[in-house]
């Protein structure tokens, strides 16, 4: 156990399974008070939140919709109502898609594009005040390689991904004097719960080909770049996209 983030509050959407998951636990390590989120899988949240006590941390869960613009905001209420402050905000809650561009029926692109850009600009939006009032805080946005590369049949999940990699650097450029850093993390194929099919599949094996690592990262190993860019350690990062993607992209 660490104190890394001792004395401070961090949300982490998307945080009841996967990599979100793994930031909670890893942010408790380090002393944090955890705002665990999750969409209808209180049972996987609140073993989140026992991975979080368990590494030293203290927290609770927090059910909402990001989907819904307000209670996006909503939840960044609660939160500043349960706690006092937000002092971590990780962007994680994400959607995936897959298939024929032609085959994407409108209703999927606007879920997605809501659940994966639009909530965090909802949560941003509503937690900076308070991180601006103490002239403190940081921001990490959880985007994807397909944002920066583009895959065929992602056409939604790629456009969404690539946006919040945007939303980053402006973002960084304005509330970076004002001592707020904003940054992002861009991993490869990671398995989780949402990928393992994927993983076994022959786009599974043709995205392998593309790691000079020959691997697929863990969910833990996204979760130490995360880290990284909560705390202290990470000072001089502002606007920088993260690539924990076993090689598949080299910028």
């Amino acid at each position: 156990m660490g104190d890394a983030l001792a004395g401070r509050v961090v949300l982490v959407t998307g945080s009841s399974r996967g990599i979100g998951a793994e930031v909670a636990a890893k942010a408790g390590g380090e002393g944090a008070v955890v705002a665990v989120h999750y969409r209808g899988g209180a049972t996987e949240a609140a073993r989140t939140l026992e991975r979080v006590e368990a590494a030293g941390g203290t927290g609770a869960t927090f059910d909402a919709d990001l989907a819904d613009g307000d209670d996006a905001a909503r939840l960044v209420d609660r939160v500043l109502e349960r706690f006092g402050q937000i002092d971590g905000l990780v962007n994680n809650a994400g959607r995936t898609q897959v298939g024929p561009f032609l085959e994407l029926d409108p209703a999927e692109w606007n879920a997605v594009i809501a659940t994966d850009l639009t909530a965090a600009y909802r949560t941003t939006r509503a937690a900076l005040p308070s991180m601006l009032a103490r002239g403190s805080g940081s921001i990490v946005n959880v985007a994807s390689r397909l944002g920066q590369v583009g895959v065929a049949e992602t056409a939604a999940y790629s456009a969404a991904k690539a946006g919040l990699i945007g939303l980053t650097r402006s973002l960084a450029r304005e509330f970076g004097p004002r001592g707020v850093r904003v940054n992002a993390v861009a991993p490869g194929m990671t398995i989780t719960e949402m990928t393992t099919e994927l993983a076994d599949s022959e786009e599974g094996r043709r995205r392998l080909r593309d790691m000079p690592l020959g691997r697929f990262g863990r969910a833990d190993e996204v979760a130490d770049a995360v880290l990284f860019l909560l705390t202290d350690a990470s000072s001089l990062f502002l606007g920088q996209t993260l690539n924990p993607n076993a090689g598949g992209y080299m910028p």
